[in-house]
């Protein structure tokens, strides 16, 4: 009787399985690497509710006149770093008014704070910044040390 090649048979099992050399080998998953965090450049703010826009837009000139006070294009790799962090920080925080993943109380007490700070009034924004882990922490731990951060850098400089 011929022989083929093609079929093993196993010891123990009824069955004839072919065999070939791609049945050994696992087929992988495709891995799609992971999409980088938002920034203030690149986050998607088309779905903020109007009665937040202003806090993207407060804390985006914030956020500029900080890494400006940094230095910029010309800061260190210690400043350009922490340049980078405040940008997916509030990035993060964008993506999230965004998408409406954001309390109403935080939400209220984020447009008290761009309030404050549209005034040149830090001090305030600073205290507001201190209720908002009061009561709201889970949702804002990511962030909240960011804004206060550019808060106090922003308090110490002089823009014209």
């Amino acid at each position: 009787m011929p022989v083929n090649s093609a079929v093993v048979q196993r010891s123990g099992m009824g069955s004839m399985q072919p065999h070939s050399p791609t049945q050994a080998a696992s087929v992988q998953p495709t891995i799609t690497p992971a999409a980088p965090p938002p920034t203030v450049q690149t986050v998607d703010t088309s779905n903020v509710p109007v009665h937040q826009k202003s806090v993207i837009a407060t804390l985006t000139r914030l956020f500029n006149e900080t890494s400006e006070a940094l230095g910029g294009s010309r800061a260190n790799l210690a400043k350009k770093r922490e340049i980078e962090d405040n940008s997916r920080k509030l990035g993060t925080l964008f993506a999230k008014l965004n998408s409406g993943d954001i309390s109403k109380n935080a939400s209220d007490k984020l447009v008290q704070l761009c309030q404050a700070l549209d005034g040149g009034d830090f001090s305030t924004a600073l205290q507001i910044q201190v209720l908002l882990p009061t009561s709201e922490w889970d949702e804002c731990n990511f962030w909240l040390a960011t804004v206060k951060r550019m808060i106090k850098t922003r308090q110490n400089v002089r823009i014209n």
